[in-house]
């Protein structure tokens, strides 16, 4: 139990803040004092994310892939919808927060995370290779399984953040209530099809390039070789330390919603900032565990990560969002404004895979689009 002290520490703060005044003294003091705090509790939020990721590593190999990672991103997306929420419902109306986060996820993960997965991955890969590289030294994605999954973010991405700017129906960027009816409706059924697919009769496609060479005879007797030799308490523990850790996390985070929203105004940064900060700690858990994994050579691990993070944001947050906008009578924009869309489609284009190798070359190319839209979200 030595290695949970950040659950303890967390558990002791969350405690703290709910019982004190802490965060209300916080709120009334000077922009410094109050970026402080949330520099803190992000720090924390950090600890929490390292120690949940390492309980998913574990649960991930016991479960198996791909339903291994889609424990932790099922996990995870109740971080967005926590701080989004309580975003919203606090503090002054900012119409832009769900865009701006969901946003932010994709950019963070698309580009930053992805990028750093893709040199770690090309790395173990070629390390010890002397020679000039061949192609099957580079490292191998499961091209069918990508995408899908990039083609899914695609079509989402361009439904929920780009065609609202389109729209004529509604005078801002956004849908009239029928439309967000019928694209809640698109989002969840699409999600809960593909699941069905990649948990039943299309999960090889989610799995290492390699493994899909294995005759059905040898996965089987693997399964239950796994099933036999490991401990199920070891996994029943790992899932209630991963729980237990989320629902401090997503506690702590609900208490962050002033704490952004005054450390922002205070310091006259655009409201987009606050977007990306949510987008940071909502990745982190996964983001952690994508690396792991990309340490290990599992390239594919690390993009059922990823990707399933951006496509929950899309499919999940967005019916969430336009339920309390309706429901709070809150004003509630999805389009973006010319240049982020411009470098949503550039990602886009990025992440499609054209074969199933990568190199480091390619997780350079991202890690560049993200550096220029983190440069653009602090001079706007």
């Amino acid at each position: 139990m030595r290695k949970e002290w950040p659950l303890i520490l967390g558990l002791v703060i969350l405690i703290g803040l709910q019982t004190t005044h802490l965060l209300d003294w916080l709120l009334l003091q000077s922009a410094t004092v109050v970026l402080s705090g949330l520099g803190g509790l992000s720090l924390l939020i950090l600890l929490l994310a390292r120690r949940i990721a390492s309980q998913a590593d574990h649960l991930a190999e016991r479960l198996g892939e791909p339903i291994g990672t889609l424990v932790l991103t099922g996990s995870v997306i109740l971080i967005e919808l926590a701080l989004v929420t309580s975003t919203m419902l606090s503090g002054e109306s900012n119409p832009t927060l769900a865009r701006d986060s969901m946003f932010s996820v994709l950019m963070i993960v698309l580009t930053g995370v992805k990028g750093i997965t893709l040199i770690l991955a090309s790395r173990f890969q070629t390390s010890g290779i002397t020679e000039p590289f061949q192609p099957e030294d580079m490292a191998t994605v499961n091209q069918s399984g990508a995408s899908t999954y990039i083609n899914l973010i695609t079509t989402m991405s361009v439904l929920v953040l780009v065609l609202p700017n389109f729209s004529s129906d509604s005078s801002e960027a956004n849908f009239s209530l029928p439309i967000n009816w019928l694209l809640t409706v698109v989002a969840i059924g699409l999600y809960a099809a593909f699941l069905r697919f990649q948990t039943g009769s299309y999960r090889n496609l989610f799995l290492e390039a390699s493994k899909q060479l294995e005759l059905p005879e040898t996965k089987a007797s693997n399964g239950l070789h796994k099933a036999s030799d490991h401990d199920s308490d070891s996994t029943i523990r790992s899932g209630i330390l991963m729980a237990t850790g989320l629902l401090i996390l997503v506690l702590i985070a609900e208490s962050m919603g002033n704490l952004i929203e005054v450390g922002i105004t205070d310091l006259g940064l655009p409201s987009s900032l606050g977007g990306v900060l949510v987008g940071f700690l909502v990745v982190a858990p996964e983001a952690l565990n994508a690396f792991q994994a990309a340490n290990r050579g599992e390239v594919q691990r690390s993009l059922n990560t990823l990707y399933g993070s951006s496509l929950s944001t899309l499919c999940l947050t967005v019916p969430a969002v336009l339920l309390i906008g309706e429901v709070t009578n809150t004003n509630v924009i999805l389009g973006l404004n010319p240049m982020e869309s411009v470098l949503l489609i550039l990602t886009l284009i990025l992440v499609r895979p054209l074969s199933g190798r990568v190199s480091e070359l390619d997780g350079l190319m991202l890690l560049s689009v993200g550096l220029v839209w983190i440069s653009l979200q602090v001079v706007s």
